[in-house]
C-alpha cells in the first residue's frame, strides 16, 4: 500500500492500536496487520517519532486517570456524607420511642444507596488494579521480558491474595 503513511487515518489507527497494545510496537504492528493494515517496523518507529506517539500515549493515560480518579473521588465524597446522613438516623432512632415509618422507609432507601455505591467502588477499584497489572505486564515485557514468566508463574496465586486482603 504505498502512500499510506500520508493517509491520516491509518496513523490514527496505528496509535490508537499502540495505546490499546500498551506503547508495544511488535504487538501493535501484529494488531495493526490483524486489521488490515501492514506496516515495517521502520515505518511504525518513524511514525512514533515524527508524530509523537509516546508523549501523545502519556497525555491520554493521564486524562483518563484524572478522569477516573475525579469519579472515584466525587462518589468517596458522597459516601461520606451518606455515611453521616446514617449516623444521624441511627440517634434519631434511639431518641424516639416509637415507630417513625417515613424515617424508616428513608433510612432503607439510605442504606441501599450506600451499598450500591460501595459495590461501585470496589468494581472501580478491581477495575484500576486490572489496568495496573495490565501497564505492569506490557512494562516488563518490553523492559524485562525475563521477570514476565515470573509474574505468569504466580498471577493466579497474587491475585488469589489481592482478592482476600482488598475485599471491599
Amino acid at each position: 500500500m504505498k502512500g499510506k503513511s500520508f493517509i491520516t487515518e491509518n496513523r490514527e489507527l496505528a496509535f490508537r492500536v499502540f495505546c490499546a497494545c500498551g506503547g508495544n510496537v511488535e504487538m501493535t504492528l501484529r494488531e495493526l496487520k490483524k486489521q488490515g493494515l501492514e506496516l515495517s517496523r521502520p515505518t511504525m518507529d518513524e511514525w512514533i517519532e515524527k508524530f509523537n506517539f509516546i508523549d501523545r500515549r502519556l497525555k491520554v493515560d493521564m486524562e483518563r486517570q484524572k478522569s477516573t480518579d475525579n469519579q472515584i473521588s466525587f462518589e468517596e465524597r458522597m459516601m461520606s456524607d451518606l455515611l453521616k446522613q446514617k449516623e444521624k438516623y441511627e440517634k434519631y432512632f434511639e431518641s424516639i420511642t416509637g415507630i417513625d415509618n417515613q424515617a424508616q422507609f428513608a433510612y432503607s432507601s439510605l442504606l441501599k444507596t450506600i451499598m450500591d455505591i460501595k459495590s461501585k467502588l470496589g468494581s472501580d477499584k478491581a477495575g484500576l488494579f486490572i489496568d495496573f497489572m495490565k501497564e505492569l505486564i506490557s512494562y516488563l515485557s518490553r523492559e524485562d521480558p525475563v521477570a514476565v514468566p515470573v509474574i505468569e508463574k504466580n498471577f493466579d496465586e497474587f491475585i488469589s491474595y489481592a482478592r482476600i486482603k482488598y475485599a471491599a
